[in-house]
C-alpha cells in the first residue's frame, strides 16, 4: 500500500518540527513544541486508520538562518498539512476517516493562521489547502 498523502504530510510535520525546535528562540518555543506533539499525535492516529502504509519520504530543505526562518518553515509545514488533509479527504471512504480528515485539517488550518499572525506579509491563502480562487 502507497503511503496515504495525510500520513505523509504528518510525518513531514514531525520532522519539520523537530528542524524547527532546534533552532527556536524562546519566543516560540512552547508554541513549537505544543504544535511537535500535536502532529506526532496526529501521525500515530492516522498510522492506525492506514496500519499497512508504506513509511513516507520526508524531508523539508532549510533557508538561510534568520530570526524568522523557523516561523516561515512552520507557515509551510501547516500550509502543506492542509493541503494533504484537503486532499486524503477528498478520497475518505468512511465517515471515522472523514471526521479525522476533516478535524486534521482544522487543527493545521488554525495553527496557519497562528504562525502568519508573527510575520507580516507572510504567505497566506483564504482557504487553507484548497485551490486559489479565480
Amino acid at each position: 500500500m502507497t503511503t496515504p498523502i495525510g500520513l505523509a504530510a504528518e510525518d513531514a510535520a514531525v520532522y519539520g518540527y523537530g528542524i524547527i525546535l532546534a533552532g527556536a528562540d524562546a519566543s516560540i518555543i512552547g508554541a513549537v513544541r505544543r504544535e511537535l506533539a500535536a502532529h506526532r499525535a496526529r501521525r500515530d492516529a492516522a498510522e492506525q486508520l492506514w496500519p499497512d502504509a508504506a513509511p513516507a519520504p520526508v524531508g523539508y530543505l532549510t533557508g538561510a538562518d534568520t530570526s524568522t526562518a523557523p516561523v516561515l518553515l512552520a507557515i509551510r509545514i501547516e500550509s502543506d498539512c492542509c493541503e494533504a488533509w484537503r486532499a486524503e479527504l477528498g478520497f475518505a471512504s468512511d465517515s471515522e476517516t472523514r471526521r479525522f480528515c476533516l478535524d486534521a485539517l482544522t487543527a493545521s488550518a488554525i495553527q496557519l493562521a497562528r504562525w502568519r499572525t508573527l510575520i507580516p506579509g507572510a504567505p497566506f491563502e483564504a482557504l487553507p489547502g484548497f485551490p486559489p480562487l479565480a
